[in-house]
This record gives C-alpha cells, structure tokens and sequence, in this order.
C-alpha cells in the first residue's frame, strides 16, 4: 500500500513538472498587469530565473543592459524595476531584483533578492569583485520585508526586515526618491 502511494505521489509530481507553461518575458521581472484572456493575474513560475551572467569588467552599462538596478554614485538607471518589485512585494507577485551599486573605485557589489511571492525574499550579498574589501563569500539569509529607514547622518534608505540572519546589515539601497516620497505621507 505505502509503495502504491508513493508511485502514485511521485508520478503527480512529474506530471505538475510537465504541464507548466515554458516562455515568457526574457527580463528579470514579473508585470503585474499581465492578465490572461479571462481578466486573471498570471503568475509567473515559481522557481526563480537565474541572474544574467556578470563578465569581467562589469561596467555600470552591463549592469544596466542586463536589468540590473544599477547606483553608480547616485546616478540609478532602471529604477523601475525597483519600483515594480515593490510593488509585486505588496501585491504578493513573486519578483526578483539585481542592484549593482558601484564603490568609489568603480568595482561592483551585487544584492540579489528573490521574492517567493507568499512571504519570504530571499537576500544573498557579494562582494567578491570588491578589489578594496574582503570577500564575503556570498552570504545569503530570509527576510520578510522591506522598509525604508530615515536616517539623519546618512540619509533615507531601505532596509531589509525580519530577517534570519545578520547577512541582512550588508543591504543599503538609497533611493534618490525617497526623501520626497516620505515628505508626503
């Protein structure tokens, strides 16, 4: 009985493996928009899609031609897909984000987060190009959300909440919209 069971458990799994729908957007990026022909949100699959490949030297045009949200020295491009990931956040839509932000050497450190779209956002931190730091290895930890954080001495920015680990301190994304953003509310 117990054999036929997990025959039948496992021939399922194979079977939900196959019936998912291959294509999509060639970006990084969930639109939450996009509705089926019957007014429904369409989800985009679950496993998340691997990060574009980093080349040596990675420039910030790279960065930006591959999606990433990219700071060099607070210039950001594709700050939209920032946005849109908060967004898909709140609208619990699983989305991931790469931000490259530059050090003042021009060397890139990544923050990689991946949102499952229930409640956690997976968040990894690498240093490894950094020619001035000391690598980190790659660290990574859970969280449960984002807020942003108004500081005096540095300035506003978001922050990683709920987190596993302290891996979460290494995450720092100022937002040049922020300021006007929580002088509104």
């Amino acid at each position: 009985m117990i054999k036929r069971v997990l025959i039948l458990a496992a021939a399922l799994v194979l079977l939900s493996g196959c019936s998912e729908k291959s294509g999509g957007s060639s970006d990084n990026t969930t639109n939450p928009s996009a509705a089926s022909s019957s007014g429904e949100m369409v989800s985009p699959p679950a496993n998340p899609k691997a990060f574009p490949a980093v080349s040596d030297p990675y420039g910030a045009d790279q960065a930006a031609a591959n999606g990433d949200i990219v700071n060099v020295h607070g210039k950001i491009y594709n700050l939209d897909k920032w946005k849109l990931f908060l967004e898909n956040l709140d609208m619990g839509v699983p989305n991931q984000v790469r931000i490259t932000q530059y050090t003042d050497e021009g060397d890139p450190i990544f923050y990689e987060l991946v949102y499952d779209g229930a409640e956690a956002i997976a968040y990894t931190y690498d240093n490894s190009r950094d020619g001035f730091g000391s690598d980190a290895g790659r660290p990574s930890t859970l969280c449960r959300g984002i807020e942003v954080e108004k500081n005096k001495e540095f300035g506003s920015h978001y922050k990683l909440t709920g987190c596993d680990n302290e891996t979460s301190n290494t995450f720092w994304f100022t937002n040049i919209e922020v300021g006007a953003e929580l002088g509104s509310q």
